[in-house]
């Protein structure tokens, strides 16, 4: 008769396996709605005794949401890799003479992730409450010591740069104003040759203008009005008349950005963003095309030296640059914004760049 004391459980996977270095690594395929059951937790106690950060659970929801959205929308989602340690030996039975086959573990086995544990847990609570079956890739390590696998964990986040704002937005089929504006921007003759779709911040050496990420965020402030959306043509007509407010068609061909932006703030993101703040306000009184008028009247009634006047970072003081050393320098915070939205917005109104005389 079998001794049930002896008796033991296993889990097993399809996987195949390898070596980074010495170190040997087994990659496998487990269903979702297993990931509870597998994984072991490594989310209490101190720092120092985990291999892992805190869960923080707005990433966890982030991650959630993204699954819950794409299977609603119908859209294509992907999950990378998991990555962790089995805290004893991991069997391999191959398929022949490959490194293909079958993983066997014991299921008292300790599971620790030192990688995507924010991705499992949005996965686990996903499963709970979704029928989709979804497939999870998990590399696993064996039997490491600890302070191996925080070596791990700092080696993966020190050695991974996240990609800007800019090309995640600029790829991103799911965001939608941020796509219209890809399309439009592209195609434009001229801002196809002075946007950045890169960083969030033009680079000093650049010969580009502008960062797409200000343009997108900005059209994101104004794509709504009065709980309607703005069309795309007339989205479009209001970047068209910010070129002439801006006087950009000039200035592209007489000065590099680096120099012209040293002293002027019209192409930095803070005045992109308080352009878009200036129409999401003027939009609450006006149609579309009444606010675009006055964009134009604005840029066709004003001398070039009024447009630098009004642009100059010195003349910003207080609203959006430091103005207390020899040499200007931007604020770009969210109240430099808005404050800079109101101001420009005024000057829209007045289709002035000079101030109203009381």
């Amino acid at each position: 008769m079998t001794d049930k004391t002896q008796m033991e459980y296993y889990f097993e996977f399809p996987a195949s396996y390898g070596f980074q270095g010495d170190t040997y690594v087994l990659l496998m395929t487990i269903p979702g709605r297993t990931l509870t059951r597998v994984l072991s937790s490594d989310n209490f106690g101190h720092a120092l005794d985990r291999s892992q950060r805190e869960i923080n659970k707005t990433r966890v929801k982030k991650f959630h949401d993204y699954l819950v959205n794409s299977v609603e929308t119908k859209t294509a989602f992907i999950i990378p890799p998991l990555v962790g340690n089995c805290d004893c030996d991991i069997e391999f039975e191959p398929f022949g003479n490959t490194n293909v086959g079958i993983v066997r573990f014991p299921m008292d086995a300790e599971i620790k992730l030192f990688d995507g544990q924010h991705r499992a847990a949005g996965i686990s609570d996903f499963c709970r409450n979704h029928s989709t079956s979804v497939s999870i890739p998990l590399m696993l390590t064996q039997k490491l010591p600890l302070k191996v696998r925080q070596q791990f964990f700092s080696d993966i986040n020190n050695n991974v740069s996240k990609p800007s704002a800019a090309i995640n937005m600029t790829y991103n089929r799911r965001d939608t104003v941020a796509q219209s504006m890809v399309s439009f921007l592209s195609t434009h003759e001229l801002f196809s040759v002075i946007t950045d779709f890169e960083h969030n911040v033009v680079p000093a050496k650049s010969e580009l203008w502008i960062s797409f990420k200000a343009l997108s965020d900005a059209t994101t402030k104004f794509s709504v009005s009065k709980g309607k959306e703005v069309s795309k043509g007339d989205i479009y007509d209001i970047w068209e008349a910010w070129l002439s407010l801006t006087a950009i068609k000039d200035l592209h061909h007489s000065v590099s950005p680096a120099e012209y932006k040293r002293d002027y703030i019209q192409f930095h993101a803070v005045m992109i963003n308080a352009f878009g703040y200036a129409i999401q306000e003027l939009l609450k009184h006006r149609p579309v095309q009444g606010v675009v008028l006055m964009i134009e009247e604005l840029a066709s009634k004003s001398t070039s030296l009024e447009l630098e006047n009004f642009f100059e970072i010195s003349n910003w003081g207080g609203i959006c640059a430091n103005t207390d050393k020899e040499r200007p320098t931007v604020i770009a915070s969210i109240p430099a914004q808005k404050a800079a939205g109101q101001r420009l917005a005024i000057a829209i109104q007045q289709t002035s760049f000079k101030p109203e005389v009381a």
